[in-house]
């Protein structure tokens, strides 16, 4: 890639902006912007179509030329910028010269929310969809035009300096920054485990001993040693876990020591199981092939479901289930919440996600789709998009209340923190944190508008699935 200082003859250009009418407002501003930035003893210089072709000039010629001379090129995406001829050209021909992305000169700009194409959506893009983001974008894309690092120090001197010009310094922000996490306290277990002699080693043998559907509290099975344990008590004549016990005479084990022992997996495997049946409670499907837990379809025939969630005194609404415009599956947001031991503390972790199913309901789509879906979604998926979704399902998880209350098989259930564990740091990035990260209102929900432009998406990822 060439260095900034190495490309300034006076016919060539350092950003090549390519853009739709319907974004030109939003495209002037961000070339005003970039032509006020000074490297190297001279500003930066933009091709911008309104601006440098003549009347009379030859467009296209115009355009070949200014493409072929300019350092970087912007795509600023859109819905109207995918559909247009113009800029189609203005794409494929530099994705052509270099359709691996060596060469580094293609910037995506996503503007408005699109179906990011296949050749494009391999290379890291600029967020430009709120104005809040627009000078954080900014530093990020002119510390790539003049090849300078991104990061800048606080605390300038001059209150008229550009903010921009000091993103020259290799030292991080100096701000104090709370980072959450998708990790939440178990604040409350049952003091102790019950244990005993099975009559049976595998899962598939309980229902040929008690018969198919019979319902049993949480309880988890050695294979090695035939042991049963669960929360509940495993003799008592009224639970039909007594009839799965060799022996009459259970134990009870202490839940901290077990937690701190070689056999702490056991704990976690009644909190998980523990946790699908809730999740099943409030309205959920657990997909045991795929491992995920999603909503279904409030009744078959349905294109969409929606689901409210809170902040404050503010209600959102966002789509658990949609059916593409294509109609060939339906797109659900799914949850893995599953429980972990970190430093003898016990955690639930939320890991947002999608599914995806046939039918909107049960059936899900094949394996390898599946993945190739999945995979996809996740990429286009930001930071902020993710923490929404982990705050929307942990709202989920709680029914709305401060601490979520898990039935583990006893009258007193298990305690969960609806707060997430963070921890404070002193050192970051300058305007990019978001102050109040738990309580904030959430993002937009730009998956609700991809949805109606997914025929791409999907027509790749099938050919992907067929193996081509």
């Amino acid at each position: 890639m060439q260095h900034y200082s190495e490309h300034n003859s006076a016919g060539a250009y350092d950003f090549f902006v390519s853009y739709n009418r319907a974004d030109v407002e939003f495209a002037e501003h961000l070339v005003n912007s970039i032509e006020k930035i000074e490297c190297d003893g001279r500003t930066l210089r933009c091709f911008f179509a309104p601006w440098d072709i003549e009347p009379g000039e030859n467009i296209l010629l115009k355009i070949e030329n200014a493409l072929a001379n300019s350092r970087f090129i912007g795509l600023i995406m859109s819905p109207d910028w995918l559909k247009s001829d113009w800029t189609t050209m203005e794409r494929v021909i530099p994705v052509h010269e270099d359709p691996a992305g060596v060469k580094g000169r293609i910037i995506p700009i996503l503007r408005r929310n699109c179906t990011i194409p296949p050749t494009i959506r391999i290379l890291n893009w600029l967020d430009f969809r709120t104005d809040r983001n627009f000078d954080r974008e900014m530093r990020r894309l002119v510390a790539r035009l003049t090849g300078k690092p991104v990061r800048q120090t606080i605390g300038i001197e001059d209150e008229n300096q550009h903010p921009l010009q000091s993103i020259d310094s290799l030292k991080p922000d100096l701000q104090k920054e709370i980072i959450v996490s998708n990790l939440f306290q178990v604040l409350r277990m049952p003091e102790t485990v019950n244990r005993a002699i099975a009559k049976i080693r595998k899962r598939s043998e309980v229902w040929e001993l008690l018969g198919e559907g019979v319902k049993v509290p949480i309880f988890a099975l050695r294979e090695e040693s035939q042991e049963i344990y669960s929360f509940a008590a495993l003799t008592n004549p009224q639970q039909k876990l007594i009839l799965l016990v060799k022996d009459p005479k259970a134990d009870k084990l202490s839940t901290s020591e077990i937690i701190s022992s070689d056999k702490s997996a056991i704990i976690v495997e009644l909190l998980n199981r523990s946790m699908t049946e809730h999740l099943k409670s409030i309205g959920m499907v657990y997909d045991w092939k795929n491992k995920k837990t999603f909503f279904p379809l409030e009744k078959e025939g349905d294109e969409v479901r929606y689901s409210t969630w809170s902040i404050g005194n503010r209600e959102y609404k966002r789509f658990v289930v949609q059916k593409t415009k294509s109609g060939r599956y339906y797109v659900h947001r799914s949850v893995k919440a599953t429980f972990t031991i970190m430093e003898k503390n016990l955690f639930l972790k939320v890991l947002p996600g999608w599914h995806f199913t046939v039918d909107g309901l049960l059936i899900p789509v094949s394996k390898r789709l599946m993945q190739s879906l999945s995979a996809k979604w996740m990429n286009m998926q930001r930071n902020h998009s993710i923490l929404d979704d982990v705050r929307f399902w942990t709202y989920k998880i709680s029914e709305g209340t401060e601490n979520a209350e898990i039935n583990v098989g006893i009258d007193i259930p298990a305690l969960i923190s609806s707060k997430p564990f963070s921890a404070v740091i002193d050192k970051g990035i300058a305007e990019d944190y978001r102050e109040r990260l738990w309580l904030e209102e959430p993002s937009p929900d730009e998956f609700a508008e991809i949805l109606d432009e997914e025929e791409i998406l999907e027509e790749n990822s099938d050919k992907e699935s067929e193996g081509y």
